[in-house]
Formats: C-alpha cells, structure tokens, sequence
C-alpha cells in the first residue's frame, strides 16, 4: 500500500473531469439550441453551415431587392396610368373638336385643356420618382446636366438650352405730348390706333368720320386736359390719374406697368398737326419719336435658379450675360479680353465646380462685365441669378445659355436599373424604362401649337393643334400612337413585375430549405443532447462518489501503524 501516490484517486480524477467537461458541452449546448458552438465542436460542419448562412442571408436581402423592384415598377405603372388617363381625354377632345359644329371660340376652350394636359404629362414624367431617382426620363445621361425654373430659357437644338430672363416691369409705358401752340380746327394726332381731331368749338364744323372730337381750349393746358379727358374716355389702356399736364405739356401714361417692348408697341403720331410733338419722356434729348417707352430697369428683381444635376463633362459650356464659361479637364483662368473661364472638371466633385464657377462670375463683375447680373450666389449645387432688367425686345435681359454636349446623344434612350435578385454575384435583372414625356410620345409642341418638339427630356411649349377640323383629325391619329407607347410601357412593366413576383416565390423557398438544412447541421437535437446530458450527469456523479472513496483509501494505513 502507498500514501504519497494514490493511483486510485488519480484516476477517479481523471474520469470526473473527463465527465464534468461532457456535462459542461451537454449543457452549453442545451442552453443555445446549437449543435455547433465553436469551430472545435463540428470543424467541417461548422464550415458548411456558415456558407449556408451566407446563402439564407444573401436570399433574404435579395428578397427584399426584388419586393423593393416590385414597388418601383408599381411607382411607375401608377404614373403610366395617369398619363393614359390623360391621354385617353384628349384623344375624346380631338374627337369633338374635329366636329364641324364647333366654333372658333369652342376649339380655343378645348385647346386650352389639351395643352394643360400636355404639360401635366411632363410634370408627371419629371416628378415620379422613386427613392429620389426619376423613373421615366430615361437614361441619366439622357438629362441635361443643368435644370432651370425659368420658363424663359428653352431648348433651341444641339443640347443647348437658351433665353433670355426678364424681370417684371413696375414703371408705366409713358410718352409726352408737347403742344407749341394751339392747334388749328381739323388738325389730329394718332394715339394707340385712334385718331383725336382738335375742333373750333367757335367753328363748330364738326370731325371727321371715326375721328374722336378735342375741343382747343383757350390755352395749350387747357386743350391738354381735353385731350387727356378725350383719350380717358375712348382708350383703356391709359390711366388719366397717372398722366399730368404741366403748361404745354401733357406726360401720358399707361394703366399698368410696362416693360420696353411693351410699350413700344402703342404707336403715336403727331404729322397730323404742326404744333404737337411726341417726345421720349425718359429720354428727353431724343428727337421726335412714334411709340412709348418704359423704364428697362425695375423693381422686382426677378431670380434664376440653374441646378447642377451632375458633374458637367468636358465640352459642356455656361454663358450668363456674356460671360462664356467653358468646362474641360483643367482649369483656366478668368481672361477679361475675352470674357471667357475655363473650369476644370477632372477628379472634381460638383461643389468643387460651383465654387470655381462662382469665382469665375465674380471676376467677371469686377471687370465691368455681367451688367445684367446685379445678384448671384451659390447654394448646394444650385447658381442662384438675379437681374432687375425689363424686356425691351432686344435681348436686354439676363441672357442665359447652357449646353450638354452629349445630350441629343443619349436623348430618348431606356434607363437601365439593374436589381441584385440572388445570393450572389452576377444574379441580376436588368429593367428598361423608357422616356414617357410629351417630346417623346410625340404629342409635344412649340408655342405655335405646329412646330415639333422631338427630343425626349425637353418640354413642350404647347400641345397638339386642334384649332381645325384637319388639326383636330390629325391630332386623333398623335393621340392613338401616344396611347399605343404607353400601352407598350405599361406592358413591359407588368411582365417585369410578374417575372419578379415569381422571383420572390423561389427566392422564399430556397431560403427555406437551406434554412432546413443548415438547421439540421448546426441546430442541436434536444431529446438527443438531453439523453447524453443525463447519462453524462449520472456519470458525472459516480465519479464524485468514487473520488471521493479512492481518497478514503490511504486510511487503511493506519491500521497497519497500531
């Protein structure tokens, strides 16, 4: 017998923490659900199980790419809608207005709504959008890389946008009317159309015919204020409270506020009598003159916005008032001989190019140039003009120009949006969504209701004529082929919103089956694990128990010491 080694007790050791340590897995295992807890408990199942998981997760992300095509194609299918429902009434409205009962005043009524209903079309097709992207102007590189709120500025060809913006007048058309002397019976002028004839009420010879009768007062102020009262009477388009007469001098003025080109276009003349003489009020040092003039500065400033929708590209040009601003790779410098900078958009972000295009007006301001321009800034990725000038009908504005050059390029083409379908890479569907705007349907318009709009992304001016019976049976056929583009649209989406649909059928059982099979290598099997965890206890406890006697054993020594 030995005291100092007892093999016995070693080996009950032994056991019990071989046992304890079975026990402690037992209940791990129990207590997570998992089969699998660490790469030492299953090495290759482990493996297995986290390609598996990888799988299980990669299809529910893709399930929710494709719930979310599936909302997008909805988005746009919705706004197709409305552009049929709009569609389908003007097509009614041709139908009616290609009826010889109708009258000039009928078919205005009618063209008005069809030319509403145009421009609702390309609202509807530049404000669909979906998580912030537009769904049906096609390609982005279809869009011009500058937008504008001014409807000023409008697209002339080549992917150029042009205009000149003009602010609303807040001063009266005037003209003064200088007598230099009393006029003679039978004498007139012409104001506006109208002819005013000036009578000796002593003679009482009466006017001619379609003449208006000005009595000759006994002075040149007095014959004025008869003017004045006569023209106040017979024309609405002056103000007799606005208008003054001081001596021999009458200062006539509009009703309502005027720019130059529009009071440029009331006529006046003075041949008829040797004692009056119109002259420019605001330019009193010029000689005689046949029309009014208004102001060409105002008070209500009138702002642009042109928003920068992209990086521009090499080739891309910005004229504001002059100023040719030109974008290439590299920078140059503002040069005040030919009113030209260069901006240089290579490994730039869009704000990097707004501030140097900010910089490059800036120069130019101080260089007496832009005279236009009396305000400007910038804000995000927004250049913000302002100018007070009026319209005097000679490009007096603020001229604004701007070119995409690779727009017509691109004009009309589908957007493509690829939607990640699958688990992994390269398991894609590619959407087409085309260009629904008026341009492209075909039914947009110039102002003169003829001229053809035919590049999609620019927006009609007007709508389809429907002004004459021919107009209006033309129109019938436009609105059948629109009709025809959409339906075809509309079609497309559908199919795509099935295909996907189905996609989310075998996407969800796939996901469900290798969630099955995964569970089944790492998920633990409780009856199973709970049997092993009692006989592991069980064991666990003899153990304890002969440890416990293996340690009483050395004290049969001491018998052998009495």
């Amino acid at each position: 017998m030995r005291i100092n080694t007892n093999i016995q007790a070693i080996n009950a050791y032994r056991q019990l923490t071989v046992s304890h340590g079975k026990v402690s897995k037992n209940i791990e295992k129990l207590s997570s659900g998992l089969r699998i807890n660490r790469a030492g408990d299953d090495a290759a199942g482990l493996a297995i199980s986290e390609k598996m998981r990888s799988q299980i997760r990669g299809l529910k992300m893709a399930e929710r790419n494709t719930l979310d095509g599936v909302s997008l194609i909805q988005t746009a299918e919705g706004a197709l809608q409305e552009v049929h429902n709009a569609l389908q009434r003007m097509r009614e409205l041709s139908i009616q207005a290609a009826n010889g009962t109708m009258e000039s005043h009928d078919r205005l009524a009618i063209q008005n709504e069809i030319d509403q209903l145009t421009y609702d079309i390309d609202r509807i097709a530049k404000t669909t959008q979906f998580n912030a992207n537009p769904l049906l102007r096609g390609s982005l590189l279809s869009r011009s890389v500058i937008t504008t709120n001014s409807p000023d500025i409008k697209y002339v060809g080549s992917g150029t946008w042009k205009g000149d913006v003009a602010a609303e007048p807040s001063a009266r058309g005037e003209v003064e009317l200088q007598l230099g002397g009393l006029p003679a019976d039978g004498q007139y002028i012409m104001i506006n159309g109208k002819y005013y004839e000036f009578e000796d009420t002593t003679a009482n010879n009466g006017v001619s015919a379609g003449r208006i009768k000005v009595d000759i007062g006994a002075s040149s102020g007095a014959t004025l204020n008869n003017l004045l009262d006569a023209i106040a009477e017979n024309d609405k388009t002056f103000d007799k409270a606005a208008s003054t007469v001081t001596g021999s001098s009458l200062l006539l003025k509009t009703a309502k506020n005027m720019s130059p080109s529009e009071a440029r276009k009331i006529e006046v003349d003075s041949s008829g009598t040797t004692s009056a003489d119109f002259k420019d009020s605001l330019n009193p040092a010029k000689p005689s003159v046949t029309k009014l003039n208004a102001p060409d500065t105002s008070t209500n400033w009138k702002t642009t916005y042109l928003n920068f929708t992209e990086l521009p590209k090499t080739g891309d040009m910005l004229v504001i008032d002059g100023v040719t601003i030109e974008f290439k790779d590299e920078s140059v410098p503002y040069d005040n001989s030919t009113n030209t900078a260069v901006v240089g958009v290579k490994d730039r972000t869009v704000y990097d190019v707004m501030a140097e295009v900010y910089n490059a007006i800036t120069s130019a301001k101080n260089n007496s140039k832009a005279e236009a321009l009396i305000d400007f800034k910038v804000n995000g990725n927004s250049l913000i003009l302002t100018t007070n000038k009026t319209d005097d009908g000679a490009g007096n504005g603020l001229e604004i120009e701007y070119r995409d050059n690779d727009f017509e390029t691109y004009a009309g083409k589908d957007m493509d949006i690829n939607l990640q379908i699958g688990a992994n890479d390269s398991e894609s569907m590619k959407l087409l969504i085309g260009v629904v705007d008026a341009a492209f349907l075909g039914i947009g318009r110039k102002a003169d209701h003829k001229g053809v709009i035919s590049t999609a992304g620019v927006d009609a001016e007007a709508g389809i004529s429907i002004m004459s019976e021919e107009d209006a049976n033309n129109a019938i056929g436009f609105f059948d082929n629109a009709i025809r583009m959409v339906s075809e649209s509309r079609s497309r989406l559908g199919a795509y919103q099935n295909r996907l649909e189905h996609t989310v059928s075998n996407i969800t059982t796939t996901a469900e089956n290798l969630t099955a099979a995964e569970s089944r290598i790492r998920d633990v099997d409780m009856a199973l694990e709970m049997s092993e965890f009692t006989k592991n206890s069980i064991i666990n406890q003899a153990a304890t128990a002969m440890l416990a006697q293996a340690n009483q054993m050395p004290q049969g020594v001491l018998k052998l010491l009495q």
